[in-house]
């Protein structure tokens, strides 16, 4: 029995940032059309680059779905 990893695609807005065991940023958007509040798993590289931009910074793309309460993407 295999768990399968869905990509899901997601927009939004940066609302905050979080980095303790893993990179996270927190998004107001939505994911595949429907609204949605969610943490966007990041590496640290990519963390980095998006703490730059800043909150309010717009970010769209493809990601694991890792959980659905509460929602979480993985951006590989």
């Amino acid at each position: 029995m295999g768990c399968k990893q869905m990509k899901a695609r997601f927009e939004g807005v940066i609302v905050s940032f979080e980095s303790t065991d893993e990179r996270r940023v927190q998004v107001y958007g939505s994911v595949e059309g429907e609204p949605a509040e969610f943490t966007l798993v990041v590496s640290e590289d990519k963390f980095n680059e998006l703490l730059r931009l800043g909150i309010g910074q717009r970010v769209e793309g493809e990601a694991v779905k890792v959980s659905d309460s509460p929602l979480v993407l993985r951006l590989d």
